[in-house]
């Protein structure tokens, strides 16, 4: 007789299995991570893992489809907001990235040592490939709506949103090398973001300061400070 399978207890394990990875990955590194861990840390048999996942990499591959598709709903969501303005919605886009990573603690030092170590480079390096792929086109239509209301000038509107989802995945790793170097420093995050911001709005073709304002703000407010 088949195994009957319950499809929501089914989705809640394979959650559990994605949780627990996802915490082993930013502290651990995906490389140095083995099954085992993994196991361990669910309290699990490997016959009941194979229930879910068919090997590591399987789930190595569930973990970026999840991170993606996240991005990718909410980018959509604006994509289809036919109240908002091009520029407004890549503005909104930026600031829900930019709180997510903030939330997921990415910037602790042991954590940003892992994630931008070597064991994570084939994560961070499928996580960037997958992204491309699908944030990309997203990202192109919000930049033609911007070119069509005159906020923007770009000629290419899919190679320009390909550079500035290059340009903030770069931006994640500057900052995270430096929160590492002087883990008991302060890295001068914002003039890290205040430049990328600068580089996309120039590649845009957008007004000074009208996309990612709250860098510009935060590099003011450290220029009064000194």
């Amino acid at each position: 007789m088949a195994r009957r399978i319950d499809p929501e207890l089914h989705d809640a394990k394979r959650t559990a299995i994605l949780d627990a990875a996802e915490r082993l990955v930013a502290t651990k590194g995906y490389e140095a991570m083995s099954l085992q861990d993994l196991l361990d840390a669910l309290g699990m048999s490997k016959g009941a893992f194979y229930h879910y996942f068919e090997s590591k990499p399987d789930v190595l591959l569930a973990l970026v489809e999840r991170r993606t598709a996240a991005v990718e709903a909410n980018l959509l969501a604006l994509v289809e907001d036919r109240a908002l303005a091009g520029a407004d919605k890549l503005a909104r886009h930026f600031a829900a990235v930019d709180d997510w990573k903030q939330h997921e603690g990415r910037l602790v030092v042991d954590v940003a040592r892992s994630w931008y170590g070597d064991e994570n480079a084939l994560v961070r390096h499928k996580l960037l490939v997958h992204g491309l792929g699908r944030i990309t086109p997203l990202l192109a239509r919000i930049i033609q709506q911007g070119v069509d209301e005159g906020a923007f000038t770009t000629r290419d509107p899919e190679q320009t949103a390909r550079m500035i989802l290059c340009l903030r995945h770069d931006l994640g790793r500057a900052v995270a090398e430096a929160v590492v170097a002087e883990p008991h420093g302060e890295p001068d995050v914002a003039r890290m973001a205040a430049a990328t911001a600068d580089a996309i709005e120039r590649l845009l073709g957008a007004a000074p300061g009208s996309l990612w304002p709250a860098a510009r703000a935060m590099s003011t407010r450290r220029s009064a400070a000194t």
